[in-house]
């Protein structure tokens, strides 16, 4: 199948994020270490992990941009995750009952929101949630989704027996 449109979660307000953390911590653990030039050492060495721990936190997110796909074709909405086994969900386009697009405050600011795509059989909440999608892609998703099931004939999924012409 063709894909139609294939989309990668936005990471760099995250970044932006992380990287203004991790120089308001190396501000501080300079300003303490100069205050309390005594344990300047162990000041030093709880800073370097609390550095470490943003740094994993920048790896997490640049495995998420790398590893992450979600793609729209003809038929089918794909979630895939992951490197070595990746994890992948499908959703047939003619079993999608509601689309929500949901923005939180960082991502009015920064231009993302979250694509929630549900499904009369979701155990969940919703079937797939595409997270931190760029704006402009999340408005090109919606269109061709909405377009999608525009085109879908009301109905045709409940009907069980005979449609009104067949019937005595």
């Amino acid at each position: 199948m063709e894909v139609l449109l294939r989309m990668k979660p936005k990471i760099e307000p995250y970044l932006m994020m992380i990287g203004a953390a991790a120089f308001i911590v190396v501000v501080v653990i300079l300003i303490l270490a100069a205050m309390f030039s005594d344990y300047a050492y162990y000041i030093f060495i709880a800073g370097i992990g609390v550095l470490l721990l943003l740094a994993l936190l920048a790896m997490q997110q640049f495995y998420r941009k790398w590893y992450t796909t979600y793609e729209i074709t003809e038929s089918d909405v794909k979630w895939r995750l992951g490197v070595f086994a990746p994890d992948e969900r499908v959703v047939p386009i003619d079993e999608i009952t509601n689309i929500e697009v949901d923005r939180s405050f960082l991502g009015v600011i920064f231009g993302f929101a979250d694509l929630e795509i549900d499904t009369a059989s979701a155990k969940m909440d919703y079937e797939i949630v595409m997270k931190d999608l760029d704006a402009k892609e999340l408005e090109k998703a919606v269109e061709l989704l909405r377009g999608f099931m525009k085109e879908r004939m009301p109905g045709r999924r409940l009907r069980m027996g005979k449609p009104d012409s067949e019937k005595e």
